[in-house]
């Protein structure tokens, strides 16, 4: 299979802001009821990590272990996440908009998506979904919200013959227009809310183990 190469920024990022923290804990000394960690900051240099999990979190040929006890991102995330997985995320995630961002993690959450191999999995094919975006902050159900949207922005043909369609009143057929009986419909036979502000189609899904951990640092140039 021919996999399309989307980024090509090196693993080790520019000097931004974080995409992700995680709180590292040392997990042998956590099990002896001593509290050793830190919070880090990715996407981080493979240099920056090691001297990291060196000195904040007492990482040693005595106590290799480590946990991600915490997180500071939209994503769910799991205890034993490997922080280099993790950087791979937030290098992925320093390339998107904020709207392939939080494209990304509905699309994670309604599938039950909790880890980064998967999540970078999605992140590398968010331009392959079929969506709308939905504003939640506006008047109305999610049904009507998307029925509003369909028309305004794929339906549009069907939009201005409702507008050529004139009632009285100077009102067309567009103002008397059932928006949440025709959202309500395309939710059942088109596609699934994945949040309040995305809709996605059905005809549009993403195959999650695409990439492996191998592939995945081919693809970002990411030494060993």
């Amino acid at each position: 299979m021919c996999k399309q190469n989307n980024f090509s920024q090196k693993i080790n990022p520019q000097q931004t802001a974080p995409q992700l923290r995680v709180y590292v804990a040392n997990l042998s000394k956590y099990n002896n009821g001593e509290l050793v960690g830190a919070w880090l900051n990715l996407p981080a240099t493979h240099n920056e990590i090691k001297t990291f999990l060196k000195t904040k979190v007492g990482l040693n040929s005595q106590h290799e272990e480590y946990g991600a006890h915490d997180y500071d991102t939209d994503f769910s995330l799991g205890e034993y996440e490997n922080i280099y997985t993790l950087n791979m995320l937030a290098v992925v995630l320093e390339q998107m908009s904020e709207t392939e961002k939080g494209l990304a993690v509905a699309y994670c959450d309604y599938n039950g998506l909790k880890d980064a191999l998967s999540a970078i999995n999605v992140c590398l094919q968010i331009n392959e979904l079929s969506y709308v975006a939905i504003d939640a902050n506006t008047w109305g159900s999610k049904e009507e919200k998307l029925g509003c949207v369909l028309l305004d922005e794929i339906y549009t043909d069907i939009k201005a013959a409702l507008e050529q369609c004139k009632l009285g009143n100077s009102l067309s057929a567009y103002d008397y227009f059932n928006f949440e009986t025709f959202g309500r419909d395309a939710s059942i036979n088109d596609g699934y809310f994945a949040s309040d502000e995305y809709f996605i189609f059905y005809d549009s899904d993403l195959d999650t183990k695409l990439y492996t951990f191998d592939e995945m640092k081919e693809q970002l140039n990411d030494p060993d």
